[in-house]
């Protein structure tokens, strides 16, 4: 697991959404690891302003962390191995149309991606760094 320092996380974070975006799908290629939020009662989901479901995820689990808070605060960093991800979830979440909300920040900035764009994009990074 990656270890990351505060001024890197504190940079990311300030980033726009294309590059944070950008961050993620070289993060979890190069990781081999997606980040999602979990409960005892299943993986937290959300909902964007037009009540459009989202699943948030993450590069790394100390990001996730960062948003276990609030309706979230019992849930715990999970990861989902990055070839289960574009397999099986990203299919998943297309056919039951729900978006996928990339790197969600504290400050409730989201980048809203389609399962099967996101799952194009990681593919393309995988495929250039193997």
């Amino acid at each position: 697991m990656k270890r990351l320092h505060e001024q890197e996380i504190a940079a990311v974070l300030k980033t726009d959404g294309p590059t944070r975006y950008g961050h993620f799908v070289g993060q979890v290629a190069d990781w081999e690891a997606v980040w999602g939020l979990r409960t005892p009662d299943g993986w937290v989901s959300g909902s964007d302003e037009t009540n459009g479901p989202m699943f948030p995820v993450w590069p790394h689990e100390p990001y996730a962390r960062m948003l276990a808070v609030d309706l979230w605060a019992n849930a715990t960093p999970t990861p989902i191995a990055v070839h289960d991800w574009i397999e099986k979830w990203l299919p998943g979440l297309a056919r039951d149309r729900v978006m996928v909300a990339v790197f969600p920040t504290p400050e409730g900035k989201i980048v809203l991606v389609d399962p099967l764009q996101l799952r194009s994009d990681i593919e393309a990074e995988l495929a250039r760094i193997e």
